[in-house]
């Protein structure tokens, strides 16, 4: 099992789509959608720390990243070609395989994260099959005598076996090692130019080098809003919305300056 801690940034994107998901839908409940949210960031985090990238696809990382409401799909990520989805829920039996399967039994494979509410943190508990878990109901179904009275079983197995699914791979950790957060002050370190505001990391796989999206100040300044007073968590989202242009910067080419 893996315990996934989300930090500042997560936390906030993770609500603030939640809000404008259900608000623009008119669809769902805001708290279940926030920490569906954070169960496929952990999962993310997990994919990222051991999975080639070229190997697993997030079906909601824009939507997430850019607090916009998700398009419509059946599953949240691609693994090794298995269509996953990520089940996040604070009651535990609602990873009975029964109760499962009530809510869907249409992908390949099912990620178990519980959420604890006293930390907003999640474990990834696990990872079953679906095949497997409409076998596991149907044994019950015929054979629940033989089960004891208050011991239930939750079908999942280790985290680490999912990896066994695809080709032999070494220790990944393909986390952006770069230092900046969004809101950080940054500036060219060669040549002259604007200050800029760090708005979000770009995962490395999306370009051929590590690096932050920027605005630069005078376009954030000419913007609709007052973008200071918008935390830094919602900058991509706000820029994405007013159109604001942000760009791709090596993160090697900036250095951090005093607001």
């Amino acid at each position: 099992m893996y315990r996934y801690t989300p930090d500042e940034i997560d936390r906030e994107r993770a609500n603030h789509q939640a809000l404008k998901q259900v608000s623009e839908t008119n669809r769902g409940n805001i708290d279940v959608k926030r920490i569906g949210n954070l169960g496929e960031l952990a999962f993310e985090q997990f994919c990222r720390e051991f999975i080639p990238v070229e190997m697993w696809n997030w079906k909601n990382e824009f939507a997430i990243r850019r607090c916009n409401p998700e398009m419509f799909s059946s599953y949240d990520f691609e693994v090794f070609g298995y269509e996953v989805d990520v089940k996040t829920s604070r009651d535990v039996s609602t990873f009975l395989p029964e109760r499962i399967l009530e809510a869907d039994d249409g992908d390949d494979i099912v990620v178990m994260a519980w959420h604890r509410d006293n930390e907003d943190a999640l474990i990834l508990l696990g990872w079953e099959r679906i095949e497997t878990l409409k076998s596991k109901a149907e044994t019950q179904e015929n054979f629940s005598g033989d089960e004891p009275e208050k011991l239930d079983h939750l079908a999942a197995r280790p985290m680490n076996q999912l990896l066994e699914l695809g080709p032999s791979t070494a220790h990944m950790d393909q986390r952006p090692k770069n230092p900046f957060t969004p809101g950080d002050r940054v500036r060219k370190i060669e040549g002259d130019g604007d200050d800029a505001i760090v708005i979000e990391r770009v995962p490395p796989e999306k370009l051929s080098y590590e690096a932050v999206a920027v605005a630069f100040i005078p376009q954030l300044d000419d913007g609709p809003g007052d973008w200071k007073e918008i935390h830094p968590a919602k900058l991509a989202s706000y820029c994405d919305d007013q159109n604001i242009r942000t760009y791709p910067y090596k993160y090697s080419n900036l250095e951090l300056i005093d607001p």
